[in-house]
């Protein structure tokens, strides 16, 4: 952030401090000082005014001027193209010495006497803004002829350049720092009333009657201003400090308006009212784009606001009239909505983005007076009265504080009062003031801050680090207790019993081979949004799925010789979006244990209810429903959805038979979880009956199409409560059936209060079967 003393001094009166103060103190308030420079223009170079100009008698190029400057009317030969009568110029008196080294001295120039030099930019140590020599105005100050050139400030000035961190948007503009130094000096900062005046606006004429707004579901503020367009020229004064800032864009009114942004922090674009226009008047659409971005939309979409602008939308000299747009984005929801789309596909950003995403200005008034001043100050532009806005309602920033706490992260105590002075300087309002705590409201320019740490890290900067009495160090911090945290310890959880079922993990790249990808018949992401440049022609796409990875690792561990093999990972995967999200997968292949003399040395391979059993011992008691097959690698008659709670939570299955040949690999089994569903809390004590529990199997008669599932359903709603769980044994099918199909079912029933008699697990066996018998027409067999 380059800021400069003058256009600080528009905002706040440093007329009594040095500039090494200034530098002194924003180092100390957390600002580091990237370079500190001056522009110093040389003595004897003055205000002058072009009254006469002709062409030189001997050299069409060559110029013969009459120049006044102040004491005595000097002949001066120009050859700059733009040299005019009744220009103000800078003049460069005889016995003046350039920054260059050249000396001015009287001379005859093809026969012509010449007594001092017009100067151009360059040539007095400005930057170079246009070719020719340099125009001044009265927007540097009055000018009085004979003045020198170094008295006016603005053009004599000193440079300062702040390195910011990212989190201080607010201090993206000269209001931002002037706010800083005022409550560093304790010096007022300037009203907008003392900087702008209260500027009658020109046109009559409403700004409803030429232009219209039409808007759904937008979350941005918006302000909306018309004015004319006129051949408008930058005064010298907005040119020179955008050049000391490197900032130009190509359009002079953008630049204003960059200007505008730069000296207050609200964003400001403008906009060619013909790109809007329909018959008489225009209408500009705001709504949500393709990637629920708020949007600008004429015929088509102009701008994605705080993001970007199509050059096709912006002012052009041919223009008769232009759109000013004032504009704030909450920083943190642009940011994620641009990460989101961009994901996507790639957007174009421009230097607004750059100010949004930081958090820019919310005060659009502000910039809007601003703005309009600077217009009727410098132009004869007309303004349309009115204003089209869109102003969302805002809650608050309420922070509460607990001096104690404050202290202790500070390292010294720190009073009610001085808390209270030091915040206020910083424009925070006392909601509610208590003897051990402080209710602050927050400005809504100050995006940063957020909890009691950060109100603490203002106080040091204030305070001042080397003002604060050493003492043994004492960590202040809040609770760890947090979404990452609870992410890192499931993760530890489950790999720890995944570890204790036999299963080892691996650990794989994000990036796979698409052609194996769909070779297995998973998901891809999409053509537009695979990578541009992979790190090889292996790994050139994101994975959608562990699986892969997971079967290259048993296809090695398989070659060089184990007989078994059990691997999990948890990581990254995505979808056909580049939405990400963490997946658990583990496979077993091959042997279901180790050689021993209880096998022979000849274990068997490895089944689905062993592998289901194993998945139970790391993720708890589950279900199993028929998921129907989602890809190449599911095997169609030995694959399930694993249910718990209630919820899908991931998939389980035996590796089809064609890849498990083409793969050369054993009997294998592999199962994938989304790891975010996998229930994960506070494990609970819950009371459980010391009495006798039993053991009873029920066997029915019911419709062959009837699956288990929907009796378990029927069960789990109407069993009585000492049923404490059940689950099917043996299911028996027979011509003599006909339709029919004999399934048993062996229920637990244990009482809370005592241990049950006969007579009462009977009567309970017959509530169930009368049940069933109600809801599918099942019979005692």
């Amino acid at each position: 952030m380059i800021v400069t003393r003058s256009w600080l001094q528009e905002w706040i009166d440093i007329s009594k401090i040095t500039s090494q103060d200034i530098i002194d103190k924003l180092n100390s308030i957390g600002f580091e000082i990237a370079e500190y420079s001056t522009i110093n223009i040389p003595s004897k170079v003055v205000v002058g005014k072009v009254l006469d100009c002709k062409k030189h008698k001997n050299a069409n190029k060559l110029m013969v001027c009459q120049v006044d400057t102040g004491t005595e009317i000097k002949q001066i030969v120009c050859g700059a193209k733009n040299v005019a009568k009744d220009m103000f110029v800078p003049v460069a008196l005889v016995g003046a010495i350039l920054p260059n080294g050249l000396k001015i001295e009287a001379t005859n120039i093809r026969g012509v006497d010449s007594y001092g030099m017009i100067c151009s930019f360059d040539e007095i140590g400005l930057p170079k803004l246009e070719d020719g020599i340099m125009i001044l105005d009265n927007s540097i100050g009055e000018l009085k002829l004979g003045k020198e050139i170094s008295e006016y400030k603005v053009l004599n000035d000193e440079i300062i350049d702040i390195e910011l961190t990212a989190n201080r948007g607010d201090c993206l503009s000269i209001l931002g720092i002037a706010r800083e130094l005022s409550a560093a000096f304790d010096i007022p900062i300037k009203n907008l009333k003392d900087i702008v005046f209260d500027k009658a606006e020109k046109m009559q004429v409403g700004i409803g009657r030429l232009l219209h707004i039409k808007h759904k579901d937008i979350e941005a503020d918006l302000i909306y201003k018309l004015f004319s367009n006129k051949d408008y020229q930058n005064p010298l004064k907005v040119k020179i400090r955008l050049s000391f800032i490197k900032e130009e864009l190509k359009n002079e009114i953008e630049n204003l308006a960059f200007y505008t942004t730069y000296s207050v922090g609200t964003v400001m674009r403008i906009y060619s009212y013909e790109k809007f226009r329909k018959d008489e008047s225009a209408i500009i659409n705001l709504r949500k784009d393709e990637n629920l971005m708020d949007a600008v939309y004429a015929d088509e979409k102009l701008s994605i606001i705080g993001v970007n602008q199509k050059d096709e939308s912006k002012p052009k000299d041919i223009d008769k009239y232009f759109i000013v747009e004032a504009s704030f984005i909450d920083p943190q929801r642009l940011a994620k909505s641009y990460y989101q789309a961009s994901k996507k596909e790639k957007i174009d950003t421009d230097w607004v983005y750059y100010r949004s995403s930081r958090g820019s200005n919310p005060d659009l008034n502000i910039g809007i007076d601003y703005f309009c001043t600077l217009i009727g100050i410098y132009s004869d532009l007309d303004i349309f009265s009115g204003a089209h806005k869109i102003l969302q309602e805002k809650e608050p920033k309420n922070i509460k504080v607990n001096l104690e706490t404050i202290s202790n992260l500070i390292g010294e105590e720190i009073t009610n009062s001085k808390l209270a002075t030091i915040l206020t300087k910083l424009e925070f309002d006392l909601i509610k003031s208590e003897d051990k705590s402080l209710v602050i409201k927050v400005p809504p320019f100050r995006h940063d801050i957020e909890n009691e740490q950060d109100i603490a890290e203002e106080c040091i900067r204030f305070i001042g680090i080397d003002n604060i009495n050493s003492k043994p160090f004492k960590v202040e911090e809040k609770s760890r207790i947090n979404l990452a945290m609870i992410e890192y310890e499931k993760k530890k959880e489950l790999r720890v019993k995944a570890n204790a079922s036999g299963f080892y993990e691996t650990v794989s790249y994000i990036f796979t081979d698409r052609k194996k990808l769909k070779r297995y018949g998973l998901k891809t992401i999409k053509d537009k949004l695979e990578l541009i440049n992979p790190i090889t022609k292996e790994l050139n796409t994101l994975r959608t799925s562990l699986v892969p990875s997971l079967l290259d690792q048993t296809i090695n561990n398989i070659k060089n010789g184990k007989k078994s093999v059990r691997l999990f990972e948890i990581g990254t995967i995505f979808n056909e979006n580049r939405d990400e999200k963490i997946s658990f997968a583990l496979i077993f292949s091959g042997a279901k244990e180790e050689d021993s003399v209880l096998n022979h040395g000849k274990p068997k391979e490895i089944d689905f209810a062993t592998f289901v059993n194993k998945i139970s011992s790391i993720i708890g008691d589950f279900e199993l429903e028929d998921c129907g097959i989602k890809n190449s690698l599911l095997h169609p008659f030995c694959s399930a959805s694993i249910i718990k709670n209630g919820n899908k939570i991931g998939v389980v299955y035996k590796l089809h038979n064609r890849f498990q040949k083409e793969l050369e690999l054993p009997a294998t089994f592999i199962c994938e979880l989304d790891f975010k569903k996998i229930p994960y809390g506070i494990k609970e004590a819950k009371e459980y009956s010391k009495y006798q529990s039993s053991l009873r199997d029920l066997s029915i008669l019911i419709d062959k199409d009837i699956k288990f599932d929907k009796i378990r359903k029927i069960l789990k709603d109407y069993l009585p409560k000492e049923v404490k769980r059940f689950y099917p044994v043996d299911i028996f099918k027979s011509s003599k059936l006909g339709d029919k199909v004999s399934l048993t079912i062996r229920f637990m029933i244990q009482s809370d209060d005592k241990t049950l008699s006969e007579e009462e697990i009977s009567k309970i066996l017959d509530q169930i079967l009368s049940i069933l018998d109600a809801k599918i027409g099942a019979k005692l067999r």
